[in-house]
């Protein structure tokens, strides 16, 4: 049984990094390998493809990974979704238990997931935060190893499909569209608009952006355009009308509706979050651009 292992030996020597990111949906890291150096990926939101050695996922909302020591790893966004995520590194001592966590994807019920976002939001600059966030991660990893008694053989994708010429045009259009709408970050772009400049008809590049993106570019466009409001209120680029203006709404209440659809809060309750006192990213499309 998992409660006679021998985690007394195991021990957190060092816990190097404990962070949430927020990438944009063309984001690519395209891997390293660590020597000596544990690492965990949890996505929390979004999709994302995660290579693991020779395996390959298809991350969904809550699959955690465990990195090995010299394991190379690399992760995608995917389904033209922005991937939103945990990363914790570490090291430690007497850590082969925990080498029954590597080789799958694992899905954290809701519980762990707290407890990996309290372990990230713990403040490092405290007096013994240092002890008390590498507790917090044994704990975790405590956790997660109980739950390994029970679960089912790894879910390892398939051999990827081959791309026909269809998809690789269906593709092609859906990008042309997102780059007239990045260079047009201040603007509301019409789905005529962005149709001429994909040379596609409308209602086809509906079609297409719901098969890429799985939802509709109208819905990708708002999500830019508040990512993009996120950066100027978390920088105090000027008032939340001057930020709505910047960002393409001439209406302050479209502005807050759209903003809390996407965000879940209004802007004026995102500038006083410590996400936004970060201050919030440029967004990677946004970068691009300049």
């Amino acid at each position: 049984m998992l409660q006679d292992a021998p985690m007394a030996d195991f021990e957190i020597a060092r816990l190097v990094v404990a962070l949430y990111q927020e990438k944009g949906h063309r984001y690519r890291f395209r891997g390293e390998r660590h020597a000596g150096l544990w690492e965990l990926f949890c996505l929390d939101r979004g999709r994302a493809f995660v290579r693991v050695g020779t395996q390959r996922f298809q991350a969904r909302p809550g699959d955690a990974f465990l990195y090995p020591p010299g394991a190379f790893h690399q992760h995608q966004a995917t389904r033209g979704q922005a991937p939103h995520y945990f990363t914790v590194a570490f090291t430690a001592r007497h850590a082969g238990i925990l080498k029954r966590l590597c080789g799958r994807a694992w899905k954290l019920p809701g519980p762990l997931r707290a407890q990996l976002a309290r372990l990230v939001a713990e403040e490092p600059h405290r007096l013994a935060a240092g002890t008390l966030r590498r507790a917090l991660l044994a704990q975790f990893l405590s956790e997660w190893l109980r739950l390994a008694e029970g679960e089912a053989a790894p879910r390892a994708e398939t051999a990827a499909p081959r791309v026909t010429y269809h998809e690789n045009a269906a593709q092609a259009a859906v990008a042309r569209a997102l780059e007239y709408i990045d260079a047009h970050p201040d603007e509301n772009v019409s789905l005529q608009a962005a149709a001429r400049a994909a040379g596609v008809s409308p209602p086809y590049l509906r079609q297409l952006a719901r098969a890429e993106l799985g939802h509709s570019l109208r819905e990708e466009a708002k999500r830019r355009r508040v990512a993009r409001a996120k950066h100027l209120l978390s920088h105090g680029t000027g008032n939340v009308k001057e930020v709505a203006a910047a960002v393409g709404y001439e209406d302050v209440s479209a502005f807050t509706r759209a903003f809390r659809r996407v965000e879940g809060l209004a802007p004026r309750a995102y500038a006083r979050t410590i996400a936004a006192r970060g201050p919030t990213p440029l967004p990677e499309w946004f970068k691009k651009r300049r």
